[in-house]
């Protein structure tokens, strides 16, 4: 009887232990819009490790008329960048690294769209 309380014992303090040394992750919505276009970026955060998934979505009318667009999303230590063709008026965000610095929750993204010989320019905010 004595082993079998010692033996729990022993296992409850080794499972607080080992769950206070459980790496902490943390997921942080940014939001922002500009006069045309507005977007949403989903942080998922680790200690060195970072996933992301978003999307920039044209606010406007004539979605399949836009032409070429080019996008810029610079953040504190990470860059997203691409053009496409046809967006249709959306543009899928996904970026993520692994044994890296980590972009900070109170630090926004900057936003960079063209299309068409315009531009639109916004932050993306911690929401």
């Amino acid at each position: 009887m004595k082993r079998n309380l010692l033996f729990l014992g022993f296992m409850s303090i080794l499972l607080l232990v080992l769950s206070s040394c459980g790496s902490k992750e943390e997921s942080v919505r940014f939001e922002g819009e500009g006069d045309q276009w507005k977007a949403l970026y989903l942080l998922n955060k680790g200690e060195n490790t970072e996933n992301g998934q978003g999307s920039i979505i044209y606010k406007g009318k004539d979605k399949e008329k836009l032409g070429k667009v080019s996008y810029v999303v610079e953040g504190e230590i990470s860059k997203l960048s691409g053009t496409d063709d046809e967006t249709g008026g959306k543009i899928n965000l996904n970026g993520g690294c692994s044994g890296c610095a980590t972009q900070s929750s109170s630090a926004p993204f900057h936003v960079t769209i063209k299309w068409n010989g315009k531009e639109d320019k916004f932050d993306l905010k911690a929401k």
